[in-house]
């Protein structure tokens, strides 16, 4: 209705100053280059693992779909996990069937979870998988839920943002390990190989180098601090 419309429009108009769409709105958008997209999603991900469905996720959500890819990579693929488990998981004594291939079931039963390591930012989870009983240790952000059912604040806890692949100014580091120098500043210009970080990772020490020329825009660890795979370390803008 016009009255509706003018109460949520407000008198704005639209970029070009119409002040309304007189035809369908994704028509004036630029056209997609799927082709473009498709390599350059293979690249940053592999060839096996980038479908035409992943491409057009990407189009339509790219930041959920960049969301998702670093959660399969932490994580593994999840596909024979029943939607309502991943949505709401599990608690102490629920149980649940998987089935990973023909004649291949598993009942899964999560029996305890230990209380928050706040110096290591984990937990150990307690399952049962077919009766036999399993102990993992298993990172942690604490939700509501762990909170909930097993005690104790994870306030300590400081999940590291991770670097994008898709993206060549976002520098993610390359291994677990500890940051032994950084030799930029927010602000810096950079030369493309420029070392900016020193790691120091299974005994051995390896530099970081830029993999692009700009300027540093972002710097978000010190000399000093622990790092894990994929910990975004510094953002260049070219």
């Amino acid at each position: 209705p016009e009255t509706m419309r003018a109460n949520v429009l407000k008198g704005r108009s639209i970029a070009d100053g119409s002040p309304c769409f007189t035809g369908r709105p994704g028509a004036t958008l630029p056209a997609y280059d799927f082709d473009a997209s498709e390599a350059k999603l293979k690249e940053a991900y592999g060839d096996a693992r980038i479908t035409f469905k992943d491409v057009l996720s990407h189009a339509l959500y790219p930041d959920v779909f960049k969301g998702w890819m670093a959660w399969e990579k932490e994580y593994g693929a999840i596909d024979a996990l029943p939607t309502n488990v991943f949505i709401r998981p599990l608690k102490p004594g629920d149980e649940v069937l998987v089935s990973i291939a023909p004649g291949k079931d598993f009942y899964i039963r999560l029996a305890y979870l230990d209380r928050y390591d706040e110096d290591l930012g984990t937990r150990n989870v307690t399952l049962e998988v077919n009766g036999e009983r399993w102990i993992m240790r298993t990172p942690d952000t604490v939700t509501p839920e762990l909170m909930a059912a097993a005690g104790g604040g994870g306030v300590k806890s400081v999940k590291r943002e991770k670097s994008d692949p898709t993206d060549k100014g976002s520098l993610g580091c390359p291994m677990p390990g500890v940051v032994v120098d950084a030799y930029v500043k927010e602000g810096d210009k950079v030369d493309e190989g420029q070392t900016l970080f020193k790691l120091s990772a299974m005994k051995m020490e390896t530099e970081i180098k830029a993999p692009i020329a700009g300027t540093a825009t972002r710097v978000l660890v010190e000399g000093g601090e622990n790092v894990e795979g994929d910990d975004l370390l510094a953002y260049i803008e070219a």
